[in-house]
């Protein structure tokens, strides 16, 4: 079991690519509420970039504003469903709120994947996601997928239909299935996963995940495991220079010990 004093910290990065003339991708850090979220937009120019800087707004905010002094579940899934559920359907009210005053803008939404830190009993990390930004989990030199696409694709595989290896080059691999926007559903998947005292959780979006294999992931993070920043411009540089074509955003949450006092 990790200490009590022990802390996770995030560290991000996002580029618009080679391709692409703007970046709809957007993320948040709170370290001090151990809240973190990764969010790629789609709509358009303007659209995706308001849907995802909306979206990520309105979830820190709501979880900024729960008080510290709240009741705690005694179930922590319970707790973390009650908080990210909430906060997520205060991000499509705020997509949607947008839309009623700029009708031009109702083909926008966003996916989005949050972590919330959980420090008691056991110190846990709650994930919230919808569409196809994704969580890992990097645990003694392995990476770990924690999160499922809500995709065309991911639903295929799932039936059967198509193999894994297929679907990385389907024509149909950025049909998602579930996102924040008027145009899709927007329950979201959360899970609370404990954690180890050197655990690592990667949030990004798929602009990471389609262009390098979870093998050149996993390499870069063991390569820079004690420098995240680095360890986020080599993700960004790897994806870049496999082609670029698309926003691309890596969030790294990393265990550290606060100073002494």
């Amino acid at each position: 079991m990790s200490p009590p004093h022990f802390h996770w910290t995030g560290t991000g990065l996002s580029h618009q690519g080679m391709v692409r003339t703007s970046n709809q991708d957007a993320f948040a850090i709170d370290n001090d509420h151990g809240l973190w979220i990764v969010a790629d937009g789609m709509g358009g120019y303007t659209g995706g970039q308001v849907a995802s800087a909306l979206a990520t707004t309105a979830i820190m905010d709501h979880v900024r504003a729960v008080p510290a002094t709240a009741p705690q579940e005694a179930d922590r899934l319970s707790q973390a469903t009650a908080m990210l559920s909430h906060a997520i359907a205060t991000a499509k009210t705020a997509i949607q709120d947008r839309i009623t005053k700029e009708p031009d803008l109702r083909s926008m939404g966003t996916t989005v994947v949050t972590a919330w830190f959980l420090p008691d009993p056991v110190p846990s990390m709650a994930i919230a996601h919808l569409g196809d930004s994704r969580a890992y989990r990097i645990r003694d030199a392995h990476l770990e997928l924690i999160t499922t696409d809500h995709s065309l694709v991911q639903q295929l595989v799932a039936e059967g239909h198509i193999t894994p290896d297929q679907a990385h080059d389907h024509p149909k691999r950025n049909v998602i299935t579930r996102a924040l926007g008027l145009s899709f559903p927007s329950t979201p998947d959360i899970a609370v996963h404990p954690l180890n005292p050197e655990d690592v959780i990667l949030l990004c979006t798929d602009g990471l995940t389609k262009t390098l294999t979870d093998q050149d992931i996993l390499a870069v993070i063991l390569e820079f495991r004690n420098t995240p920043e680095k360890a986020c411009q080599r993700l960004i540089d790897c994806a870049n220079a496999a082609g670029g074509i698309d926003n691309t955003t890596a969030l790294l949450i990393t265990p550290s010990r606060p100073p002494s006092s």
